[in-house]
């Protein structure tokens, strides 16, 4: 017996249950994958948007973890580290002259430059110039000798306990004398807090 199939359109969606095997296996796949892609869409979709971001979290969570615990264990370096660090803050800080201290450097650089054997043409503070954290205190200093007096001018100004850094300098003969003049512009440093104490 060979049964003909139906036609589309000759089913009824009433007679469900009666269609043809492959016609009521194909309306199951439809509701299959309907059922499959709204749950996705209504059910799971977000609880795995979510799920995704707690997985980045737990990723970065862990990062800073690992980043915690390395500074955890190396916290006695780190604290030796800082008490150094403090230390040399200090030290740095006692090189810096305060408001009492600025004309006695003038006095010690003029000390210097005359053992040495250097005459001074000028020696002079100009105006403070505020900076973030601290004040510079610029001078400009002229004098003339011979160079090896002016070598070991430069040498022991170096030496001096207090920090003070040449920004610019030119060192020429003088036409009538053959000396040789230099001129410098140094600048020292007050730290601001220390400044506004005193």
């Amino acid at each position: 017996m060979n049964q003909k199939m139906p036609n589309l359109k000759e089913l009824d969606i009433n007679d469900l249950p009666y269609w043809p095997w492959p016609f009521r296996l194909a309306v199951l796949v439809i509701i299959g994958i309907g059922v499959i892609v709204g749950g996705y869409y209504f059910v799971i979709a977000d609880k795995w948007a979510a799920y995704q971001k707690d997985e980045a979290r737990e990723v970065q969570l862990k990062e800073d973890y690992r980043t915690k615990y390395q500074t955890a264990v190396n916290l006695p370096k780190y604290q030796e580290q800082l008490q150094t660090m403090n230390a040399d803050l200090e030290t740095l800080l006692a090189m810096l002259p305060n408001t009492d201290e600025t004309p006695k450097l003038l006095d010690d650089i003029t000390l210097v430059g005359t053992k040495s054997g250097l005459s001074f043409d000028r020696i002079e503070w100009l105006a403070p110039v505020e900076r973030e954290f601290y004040t510079a205190l610029p001078m400009r200093i002229e004098l003339r000798g011979e160079y090896h007096q002016i070598g070991d001018f430069v040498g022991q100004v170096a030496g001096l306990h207090r920090i003070i850094s040449v920004k610019d300098f030119t060192l020429r003969q003088d036409d009538i004398t053959d000396a040789l003049v230099l001129n410098i512009n140094a600048e020292t440093y007050q730290q601001q807090t220390l400044r506004a104490k005193q």
